[in-house]
């Protein structure tokens, strides 16, 4: 082989080696993320891996931070379901001009506050490792599903009084209803300011200005309106205090866990039988919310089933368990 052949040769090899180590240098693509994942089309409306994973997450009852990898047959496909249902639920609402407003996000996370002590749900969606802003904007979503499905559901159904006189007769017609009380409770982070309001409470102060008396930037006492209450919907030791007060009295401070709240006894209602005119706004709610509930799962099964579902296949079956 002459000196020119050989070198041709190696200046190839030379050539084949340095394209090779170029190919092996160029980095990889990263794999795209959950939420960037389009498991299904609902109309045009995407549902990604990420909340396909979360929908199989709370069909457990566990935390939606925890990392769901698979699921079975029937979580994937339950919650799969959830989801398109959801879409359409959602899709209409915008339709009927249904929105949620900020106040309504505030309310509710308020009434999630007065589960825990002060400072005690953000620590406890830290320890849960769940992003406090994807949390609200999860409730936010929820709001606005329920507004979407009750602004649906609301003109698919009707109750006539007759009905609602029946269903009095039979349930409430020979019932005898226990003694009620009405409640106000102010709850606080010290029992410093639980005894200080008490004094103001019960020298003659208005729940509104004990508010705003003792509010500061730091926190605020939560006011809740607790509506009539018999002795057995009230921890025991609570019941015996409030049903021995009279209308306007205010109870001693009560300590529970980590707070410490004054009872406010706004009105006292005696046993007695039940009217008709004090019974039949919930009879009607309840006969009511029965009809439109079953009106609204109805049409909400011929509406999924008029919608345009494009399900990536590959990728659901891929997130579904494999049984040896």
């Amino acid at each position: 082989m002459t000196l020119p052949r050989i070198r041709a040769i190696c200046r190839m090899a030379a050539a084949g080696v340095v394209a090779a180590c170029l190919v092996s240098c160029v980095p990889k693509p990263e794999p795209p993320v959950d939420p960037d994942v389009v498991v299904a089309t609902v109309n045009g409306a995407r549902i990604s891996l990420k909340d396909l994973k979360t929908g199989i997450a709370r069909i457990r009852g566990i935390t939606p931070a925890v990392e769901v990898r698979h699921g079975t047959r029937t979580e994937v496909s339950r919650a799969l379901r959830q989801l398109i249902e959801r879409a359409v639920v959602l899709q209409e609402g915008k339709r009927l001009g249904v929105e949620v407003t900020r106040e309504e996000v505030e309310e509710k996370v308020k009434r999630y506050r007065a589960d825990f002590p002060p400072g005690g749900l953000e620590k406890a969606l830290l320890q849960g490792g769940i992003d406090t802003e994807e949390w609200r904007e999860d409730l936010r979503q929820s709001i606005l599903y329920r507004k979407s499905a009750d602004a649906i559901a609301r003109p698919l159904a009707e109750v006539a009084e007759q009905e609602v006189k029946k269903v009095y007769r039979e349930t409430y017609g020979k019932e005898t209803r226990p003694e009620r009380i009405r409640v106000r409770q102010f709850l606080f982070d010290s029992p410093e300011k639980a005894v200080r309001a008490r004094k103001e409470l019960t020298e003659g102060a208005s729940p509104d200005s004990l508010v705003k008396q003792f509010s500061s930037a730091e926190s605020e006492p939560l006011d809740i309106d607790l509506g009539f209450l018999t002795r057995e919907e009230l921890p025991e030791e609570v019941g015996e205090e409030l049903f021995g007060l009279l209308a306007g009295d205010v109870s001693g401070v009560i300590r529970r866990d980590r707070t410490y709240s004054v009872f406010l006894v706004v009105r006292k209602s005696p046993s007695g039988p039940y009217s008709y005119a004090e019974k039949a706004p919930e009879l009607r709610r309840d006969l009511l919310g029965q009809r439109r509930e079953e009106a609204f799962r109805a049409w909400l099964d011929a509406e999924v089933g008029k919608a345009q579902v494009k399900v990536q296949e590959e990728i659901v079956a891929g997130l579904m368990e494999r049984r040896k």
